[in-house]
C-alpha cells in the first residue's frame, strides 16, 4: 500500500484535474472558501467547535488534541485508544452533559461498541476524562438530536446490530451524576443510516432509516413506535439521512449519500390519493463516500441548502472510488427547474470529510464556516461571503495544473504528474490519477459533461405496456435534462422475489437496417435485453440521439453539448438514474451491454459513471489510428465526435484520448469483450492491442477486476454462444 503521504499527493493531482475537467457551476457568484490547514498529520474522524479555554473564541476540538483559535496552535487533550488500526473517537457530539457549563461532547463507537463522554474540565485540566455510558454493539457514529420532545437533546445511535435511543437526565434532576436512560426501539431501524425529523406532519420527530421510517408515539419514552416499509434505499446509508422540505411543498423529504459507494440522492414525499409515495432523485454520482450529510444555509439565503462531501479512505482504499479525487460541496435546491447546482467548498486539496465535521461561525463574521476531520487532517473551511478578497487559486481552482492529458494515450501504465513528468504507475492511487487524465482528455475531445443542475426529474410517461410470460416491457420516455425526452423501453421480469440486477442496453431500440429480431409485440427492440429480462435482470433500453424515434439536431441543440457521444453519454447517466429509482432494482447491481454503436457507448458511458459494476462491449472499439484509414469523416460527424475531425486535420499526434484509456479507466470493474474476427468495420488487430495494454493495468496491484475477451469466426456481430457466454458472465459478476 501506498504511504499517506503518496495517497494525499495522488488525492491532490487528481482532484486538480477532476474540478477542472467536471466541476462546474452556474447562476450567480456563489460564496468562496479559503482552506485553513489546523492539523495536516491528525487523523482522527471527527471533529467539535467548543471554547475550550473560556477567551470567547471557539476551538477546534479532534480526537485527542485541541486546537486554540485563531492561530490553531495544538494541545495535548487525550489518549485515545486505537482498536485494529482505528482510533475509537467516532463522533463528537457537543453537549454539556454535568451541567456545569462547559461543553463536553458524546462519542458513539464501531470498534469498540460504547457511547462514552468525555469531560471538559477546561484548558489547564488534562487529560480530559472518559466516561462509559454503554456498550450496545457496533455503531456508524450517532445523532444528536430531540427524540421525546422536550427541549434537551439525546443521543441516538446507528447501531448495526441494535435499535435505541439514549436520555440524558441532567445532575439537577437526578441529583447526583447525570442519568442516561435507554430507550429501545423496533429492530427495523437497525443498520446503515439513520436520520430523525417528522415525516407525516403531526409536530413529532420520527426516525428514518434504510428500509423504511418509525412513527413516533404521543409519548416517545413509553409508547409504541410503528414501523412503516414504504421504500428501501441503500446498504449504505449516510449517517444522518436527512428529514427536510427539499421542494418546499409543505412535506419532508430524505436526503442522503451512500456512504461507501457512489451518489447522493434525495426522496420526494408525495400524496396521491390519500396515500404517501415516495420518488427518488439522483443529486450527483460522480463521487463516493458521502457518509454524511448536513443542512445549512451556506450562502445567506434563508434557504438551507445540503452540505456533504468524500470521506479520505473510509474502509483503507476497499470501497469503490475510495482513490478518486477528495471533494467538498454545497448543494443549491432550486425550486423552478428543481435540481441542484453543485459548488465547491474545498476541490483539489486534502480536505477529507470524515463521520462527524462541524457547520458554524467560527470567526462571528456573520456566515457558516466549516470544520472537518478525517484521516487526511483536521481543515477549517472559512466561508468568505462576508470578506472582500480570495486568490485566484483558492477553493481548490488551481490554476497551475499541467494539461491533465496523458502525453502517450497508448502506454498505459504511466501517468503526468503535477509538474509534467512522467511517473511509473504502481497502485491504485496512481491509476487514480491516470483516470482523470483519460477523463479530461475525453471531454477535450467530447465537450464536457452537463453540470449536476441539469439533473431535473425524470418525469418518466408510460406510453405502452405489453405482457409477456416472463416479464413486462414498457414504452417509456424520460427527461434527461430541461426540454429534452428520451424514448426508452423499460422491461421488468415477473415473480422477482428480492430486488433484482439491472442491465443498460445501448443501441437504438429500431432496426435502422442492423437486423436486430423483433422482440414482444414485433418492436425490434434489443434481443440482448430481451433475452436478460428472461434472465431476471431489470433492463432499460434508451435510444440514442437522432436514431429511431428520438429526433435530435445536433447543428441546431449544440449547446451545451460538443459532441452526440457526450449527449449520449449523459442519457445513458439518466438511465441509470431512472434504474436506480426502481424499486425492484439493486443499485449495487447495474451492469451496461453494446453492441456496435452500442459497444462504444457502454464504455464511454461505464468510464463517467462508476456505478455501472461490469460491462459487456461487442465490436465496438479498436485503436483510433483505424479510424483514420478512410472512416475518418463517418467517426466525427456531428453525432459522435466532431472535435476529433478538427484535432485531426490540424495534428494527427494531438488527439486527446484513445480507447485504451477508455478501458484503463473502467479498471477495476470488469470488463467482458466480443470482438469478432471478421469484423468488416473495425480491425480486430486494434482490438487485439488495446486487450494487451489494458490487461497489464488489471495486473497492477490492488486492482482485481475482471478482463475477459471473445474473438468469434465470424463478423460485424454478436454470434448467439458468445452472447449466452456474456450472460453467464454478468450473473457472476452481478452476483
Amino acid at each position: 500500500m501506498l504511504t499517506s503521504v503518496r495517497r494525499c499527493v495522488c488525492f491532490l493531482y487528481s482532484a486538480i484535474l477532476f474540478f477542472s475537467a467536471i466541476a462546474r457551476t452556474t447562476g450567480a457568484e456563489p460564496p468562496r472558501f479559503r482552506t485553513h490547514t489546523v492539523s495536516a498529520t491528525s487523523e482522527f474522524a471527527a471533529c467539535a467547535a467548543i471554547d475550550v479555554n473560556d477567551d470567547g473564541k471557539l476551538d477546534i476540538v479532534s480526537g485527542g488534541f485541541w486546537y486554540e483559535a485563531p492561530n490553531w496552535k495544538q494541545h495535548f487533550l487525550r489518549d485515545v485508544e486505537v482498536i485494529r488500526g482505528r482510533f475509537d473517537d467516532y463522533s463528537h457530539l457537543p453537549m454539556d452533559v454535568n451541567g456545569d457549563g462547559r461543553v463536553d461532547y458524546v462519542s458513539a463507537n464501531y470498534r469498540s461498541q460504547s457511547i462514552y463522554w468525555v469531560e471538559n474540565a477546561g484548558a489547564d485540566a488534562i487529560p480530559w476524562k472518559k466516561h462509559v455510558v454503554a456498550e450496545p454493539g457496533p455503531m456508524e457514529t450517532a445523532i444528536m438530536v430531540d427524540v421525546d420532545g422536550d427541549g434537551r437533546n439525546d443521543v441516538l445511535p446507528n447501531g448495526t446490530k441494535f435499535a435505541a435511543w439514549w436520555e440524558v437526565i441532567p445532575p439537577t434532576e437526578a441529583k447526583g451524576n447525570p442519568v442516561w436512560l435507554r430507550h429501545d426501539l423496533p429492530m427495523e431501524v437497525a443498520g446503515h443510516g439513520v436520520g430523525f425529523g417528522d415525516v407525516n406532519g403531526d409536530g413529532r420527530g420520527d426516525i428514518v432509516a434504510a428500509h423504511g421510517w418509525l412513527e413516533a408515539p404521543a409519548d416517545r419514552r413509553t409508547g409504541r413506535w410503528l414501523f412503516h416499509r414504504e421504500f428501501s434505499l441503500d446498504s449504505d446509508c449516510s449517517v444522518p439521512m436527512l428529514v427536510v422540505d427539499v421542494d418546499r411543498d409543505g412535506d419532508n423529504d430524505l436526503v442522503w449519500g451512500r456512504g461507501h459507494k457512489f451518489g447522493v440522492y434525495w426522496l420526494e414525499q408525495r400524496q396521491a390519493n390519500g396515500e404517501r409515495q415516495w420518488l427518488r432523485h439522483t443529486i450527483d454520482s460522480e463521487w463516493s463516500q458521502a457518509h454524511s450529510v448536513y443542512w445549512a444555509d451556506m450562502n445567506g439565503d434563508g434557504q438551507e441548502d445540503l452540505v456533504t462531501g468524500k470521506r479520505y479512505l473510509g474502509h483503507d482504499g476497499r470501497d469503490p472510488g475510495a482513490f478518486d479525487p477528495l471533494v467538498f460541496y454545497w448543494y443549491e435546491f432550486s425550486t423552478e427547474t428543481r435540481s441542484w447546482t453543485r459548488h465547491p467548498i474545498s476541490v483539489g486539496e486534502r480536505v477529507g470529510t470524515g463521520l462527524d465535521l462541524k457547520i458554524v461561525d467560527m470567526d462571528k463574521d456573520g456566515d457558516l464556516d466549516v470544520i472537518a476531520s478525517d484521516k487526511s487532517g483536521v481543515y477549517l473551511c472559512e466561508n468568505l461571503s462576508v470578506a472582500s478578497t480570495l486568490p485566484a487559486d483558492a477553493a481548490g481552482r488551481s490554476t497551475s495544473a499541467a494539461s491533465g492529458i496523458a502525453a502517450n494515450h497508448q502506454e498505459l501504465l504511466t501517468y503526468v504528474d503535477s509538474s509534467g513528468v512522467v511517473q511509473p504507475i504502481d497502485t491504485l492511487a496512481d491509476l487514480c490519477v491516470r483516470r482523470q487524465q483519460s477523463l479530461h482528455g475525453m471531454q477535450a475531445a467530447m465537450g464536457s459533461l452537463p453540470d449536476t443542475s441539469r439533473r431535473v426529474p425524470l418525469d418518466v410517461e408510460v406510453l405502452e405496456e405489453l405482457d409477456s410470460e416472463k416479464y413486462t416491457r414498457r414504452r417509456i420516455n424520460f427527461v434527461a435534462e430541461p426540454g429534452d425526452r428520451v424514448p426508452a423501453y423499460v422491461l421488468i421480469p415477473k415473480r422477482l422475489t428480492a430486488k433484482a440486477a439491472a442491465m443498460l442496453c445501448l443501441h437504438q431500440t429500431t432496426g435502422i437496417g442492423k437486423g436486430e429480431p423483433a422482440g414482444l409485440g414485433g418492436k425490434a427492440t434489443l434481443h440482448y435485453a430481451h433475452e436478460l429480462a428472461e434472465r431476471g435482470f431489470v433492463c432499460i433500453v434508451p435510444d440514442y440521439p437522432s436514431f429511431g424515434d428520438y429526433a435530435y439536431d445536433f447543428k441546431l441543440q449544440g449547446k451545451p453539448y460538443a459532441s452526440g457521444s457526450m449527449k449520449a453519454i449523459w442519457n445513458n447517466l439518466r438511465a441509470v438514474d431512472l434504474l436506480v429509482s426502481l424499486p425492484e432494482v439493486d443499485s449495487d447491481r447495474i451492469g451496461c451491454i453494446g453492441h456496435s454503436l452500442g459497444g462504444h457507448n457502454a464504455l464511454f458511458t461505464a468510464a463517467f459513471d462508476q456505478r455501472l459494476k461490469a460491462v459487456v462491449t461487442s465490436c465496438g472499439f479498436t485503436a483510433f489510428h483505424h479510424y483514420y484509414e478512410g472512416k475518418l469523416a463517418g467517426w466525427t460527424s456531428d453525432r459522435y465526435m466532431p472535435r476529433i475531425r478538427d484535432v485531426y486535420e490540424n495534428d494527427p499526434n494531438k488527439v486527446p484520448f484513445d480507447f485504451h484509456e477508455v478501458l484503463a479507466a473502467i479498471c477495476p470493474r470488469s470488463i467482458f469483450i466480443n470482438a469478432p474476427l471478421h469484423d468488416s468495420n473495425f480491425a480486430v488487430e486494434g482490438v487485439q492491442d488495446v486487450v494487451s495494454k489494458v490487461g497489464r493495468v488489471y495486473e497492477v496491484e490492488g486492482v482485481g477486476g475482471d478482463l475477459k475477451v471473445e474473438y468469434p469466426d465470424s463478423g460485424h456481430d454478436f454470434p448467439d454462444e458468445i452472447r449466452d457466454e456474456a450472460y453467464r458472465w454478468l450473473v457472476k459478476q452481478l452476483k
